[in-house]
């Protein structure tokens, strides 16, 4: 599965207490090759260190250390519930006792550590961080055969199979209008009210998947004749983040549509990066700015944070206080097993209770409360340590 399919519903089922531990696995993958040989040595790497510390943790009860340990933590059958793996960024894989595991593929800008998790619930902190980062966003493409939605994320496109699409014209009653599909010929009497018709009904079916991605930017590709007649029916303009007059793209190979948008996306970050900027120079005149790690951190924790906004390739390191408000900020440590376990070496004393994930940490907490996220470029925050914050109060 990819994080494109993470809805709020599968993110509260992983999430859900299970029996300890609920093992998270976080590893970066060949984006060139399907589950290169260089994966399967790390992957191999994770699981050695899973079983380490799954031997060592006096908390994991024996019948659940037995069955992690002879049935579920192999990299061999990881592998078979990752087939077909598609090129990718990073995976996550979430494995806990009486239940099946799980593989996550992810798109992010970011590099991704290697990592062992082991918790009460899955770690969704991750797939959250690196759906954010994907710089995700919505594309509906226009045609009077066939209208198409797809889930974008960098410089993948993945067609939405769902919510109604993609979306035939279907006459509701023969009373209505004539059956079958709108007809390529010459305008006809009734041409453009059949063809409003059917946009109205695509526009209701894109309304649902509006609901369920919220807050993701909308781009629209058609003929200039159909796109101006969506513009006539949506109700849903709003969301339009910009538009791209091309015909023929119900039937382009995704791989070749992301291409044509590329400069469309490139305009719209740039145009999205400068805003941001100019809301956070606004909010400091207003007292609802938060700059740098710490203070940024303690206005999450607090709820106040309206947008979060970091530089893609900011990597954090940390302590946090058992409350959940104060950060100190640690020496990023060099991870002592990965990639190459070696279990009797003990973490020198100034590593010992850092978290590394401490920018997907906070992600997940201002998701968790409503904050939206936005990933700038680096260098963009560089007075502010790379995070800053627009706040509600």
């Amino acid at each position: 599965m990819h994080t494109s399919e993470l809805t709020p519903e599968i993110r509260a089922a992983l999430s859900e207490r299970r029996a300890y531990p609920a093992i998270t696995m976080v590893m970066p993958t060949d984006p060139d090759f399907p589950f290169s040989e260089k994966d399967r040595i790390l992957l191999r790497d994770l699981v050695t260190e899973a079983r380490r510390r799954l031997a060592d943790d006096p908390e994991v009860g024996r019948d659940t250390r037995l069955e992690l340990r002879d049935h579920l933590l192999e990299p061999a059958v990881i592998e078979r519930v990752a087939d077909p793996f598609h090129p990718d960024d990073a995976m996550v894989v979430y494995v806990a006792a009486d239940e099946p595991v799980q593989v996550w593929q992810m798109t992010s800008l970011a590099p991704v550590q290697p990592r062992v998790e082991f918790a009460e619930s899955f770690l969704t902190r991750y797939l959250d961080a690196a759906e954010q980062r994907s710089r995700p966003f919505l594309v509906l493409v226009l045609d009077q055969e066939m209208c198409r939605l797809y889930h974008g994320a960098v410089r993948r496109l993945t067609q939405v199979e769902h919510h109604g699409f993609p979306c035939r014209p279907e006459i509701p009653s023969p009373e209505d209008a004539l059956p079958g599909a709108i007809p390529h010929s010459a305008p006809y009497e009734g041409h453009r009210e059949r063809v409003e018709q059917y946009l109205r009904r695509v526009d209701r079916k894109l309304g649902e998947a509006l609901d369920e991605h919220t807050d993701l930017p909308l781009f629209v590709i058609g003929g200039d004749k159909i796109l101006s007649a969506f513009r006539d029916v949506t109700t849903h303009g709003n969301a339009i983040s910009g538009t791209l007059q091309l015909t023929g793209m119900d039937k382009d190979r995704p791989q070749d549509l992301m291409k044509r948008l590329e400069p469309l996306l490139e305009e719209f970050r740039a145009r999205q990066v400068a805003e941001a900027v100019g809301a956070l120079n606004e909010a400091r005149g207003q007292g609802k700015y938060a700059g740098g790690p710490l203070e940024v951190w303690t206005a999450v924790a607090d709820k106040r944070v309206q947008r979060l906004i970091v530089e893609e390739g900011l990597y954090l390191a940390g302590r946090v206080t058992e409350d959940g408000r104060v950060l100190e900020l640690a020496e990023v440590p060099k991870p002592v097993t990965l990639p190459e376990p070696k279990p009797d070496v003990t973490p020198p004393p100034h590593t010992i209770g850092v978290a590394t994930d401490i920018v997907e940490q906070l992600v997940d907490r201002a998701i968790a409360a409503d904050s939206h996220v936005l990933f700038v470029p680096d260098g963009t925050l560089a007075e502010a340590g790379g995070v800053a914050a627009l706040l509600r109060y």
